[in-house]
């Protein structure tokens, strides 16, 4: 593993190449410096880009951290980043699609529940994978055809649930993203008598990697950026688990809408999500 995670219960499996090590390096710079942040506030900056969807100072840092960092070693790659932005359109090479804060009201608010998301893709798809969680110094990996990790151990999706005893995720939007408020408010009066329960953290990233790991059974969302899922999908999909669109012929980094779980879960749940008008 590398130095930077000496002082950290974070980890790395002994099987994770040299660009996975590069990825959870940086990561674990940018959570130190969101750490910081945390720690004292006056330092903290806030603007709002939308209704209810802010930036601050903490993911303007964050970003630039690990911007300076990946594009140093990595020049050929691609950028796709929240804050800094990009479409995910004619790269030819290997790109990058990075949330430098998952979870930014959560972190603006003091609730411990946010992360750094870092992955590599390739055309529509994720081959590279972190999720770092500095507050619970956790680290989840993964790289296609190798299988998915937290801090160095195998992490499996749980198979075999009904919907019955499934807990489930999802997001309610608010301010700017409110259009497709309905669509979801539909989603739960359908799931919420089926389930055993559903969550709603605020941080995709994280909803993803715990669903990888088993203490989510399946997440769902609609509209989300690709910088929310991209790490996390690889994670659930090394995981033994599928991430599959909501509506037929739409990329999931593009349309952003997604089921992610066990597929035989998936099954059961996809029949009670609304369709798109």
């Amino acid at each position: 593993m590398t130095d930077a995670f000496a002082s950290s219960n974070a980890s790395l499996p002994a099987s994770a190449s040299p660009l996975l090590r590069d990825m959870a390096h940086v990561a674990y710079l940018a959570g130190e410096a969101l750490v910081g942040f945390a720690k004292d506030r006056s330092a903290l900056t806030l603007q709002e880009k939308t209704a209810g969807d802010f930036v601050s100072s903490a993911d303007l840092k964050s970003e630039a951290i690990i911007a300076d960092w990946l594009k140093t070693r990595y020049p050929d790659f691609g950028w796709v980043g929240e804050e800094t932005g990009a479409q995910i359109t004619g790269f030819d090479e290997p790109y990058w699609v990075v949330d430098p804060l998952d979870g930014t009201s959560n972190f603006l608010k003091g609730l411990p529940h946010w992360a750094v998301s870092i992955a590599l893709c390739k055309g529509d798809a994720p081959i590279a994978a972190i999720v770092y969680d500095p507050v619970k110094e956790e680290l989840f990996s993964a790289e296609r055809g190798c299988g998915a990790f937290l801090n160095g151990a195998r992490i499996w999706v749980n198979s075999d649930i009904s919907l019955s005893t499934a807990i489930l995720a999802t997001g309610v939007p608010a301010g700017g993203r409110v259009t497709y408020l309905s669509d979801c408010l539909m989603d739960l009066e359908q799931l919420m008598p089926k389930s055993a329960g559903i969550r709603r953290w605020g941080a995709a990233a994280l909803d993803l990697a715990y669903v990888a790991a088993g203490r989510l059974d399946a997440y769902w969302e609609r509209n989300l950026g690709p910088w929310d899922i991209a790490a996390g999908w690889l994670l659930v999909q090394e995981a033994g688990g599928c991430v599959e669109p909501l509506w037929s012929g739409e990329p999931i980094l593009k349309s952003g809408s997604f089921l992610a779980g066990d597929a035989a879960l998936l099954r059961q749940v996809h029949p009670y999500l609304t369709p798109k008008h």
